[in-house]
This record gives C-alpha cells, structure tokens and sequence, in this order.
C-alpha cells in the first residue's frame, strides 16, 4: 500500500465510523500518542533507571497509532500527504547531500 491508498483507506475508515473531528482534537491525539512513544522508548533505554519489569513496550502499535493519526489530520486538511512527503524528500536531498566516508 502507498500513502495515497493508506490515506484513502482511512477516510473510508472514519467515515463509516462516523469519527470524523475537528483538525484540534485529532492533532492534540497524535501529540498523545507521540508521547506514549517516548514513554516507551525511554523504558527501552531505562531512562533515569526506572525500568520496570511490567512494562510492555508495543513500539509498533504505537506507531501505527502516530501513523493513522497523521493520515486522518491529513484527510481533515485536504492534504496529499504522498506528494507532500516526496516534495520534502526532494527539498532534504538538495539542501543535505549524501555524506561520503
């Protein structure tokens, strides 16, 4: 699947739902989830030695929780999220050239 089907498959998602938000709410959720990702990675790191050993670290749940977030924001503010990421790549690869040991 490619961004553009992914974007489509949760437009579709939400609206059969009927989830759809204001762009506020879904963006104070993905600033939610992004937090609970650096909860987790910090446990992986034992950040300030405070692992516990009943901490499930579900990074890629979390992620994907990140991921459909910043799709739907995306859908609520009509942007082509695929084209967006292709324009920065292009933006990143000519003001960053590759570094060569």
């Amino acid at each position: 699947m490619n961004i553009k089907e992914a974007q489509e498959i949760v437009n579709r998602v939400v609206s059969e739902r009927k989830w759809e938000t204001p762009s506020s709410d879904t963006f104070i959720h993905l600033v939610e989830e992004l937090g609970e990702i650096a909860r987790n990675i910090l446990k992986m790191k034992n950040y300030g030695g405070q692992h516990t050993s009943d901490s499930k670290i579900n990074l890629d749940e979390e992620l994907a929780d990140v991921f459909y977030l910043l799709l739907k924001l995306s859908n609520e503010n009509n942007v082509d999220l695929d084209k967006a990421l292709e324009k920065k790549i292009e933006e990143i690869s000519k003001r960053f050239p590759p570094v060569n040991n």
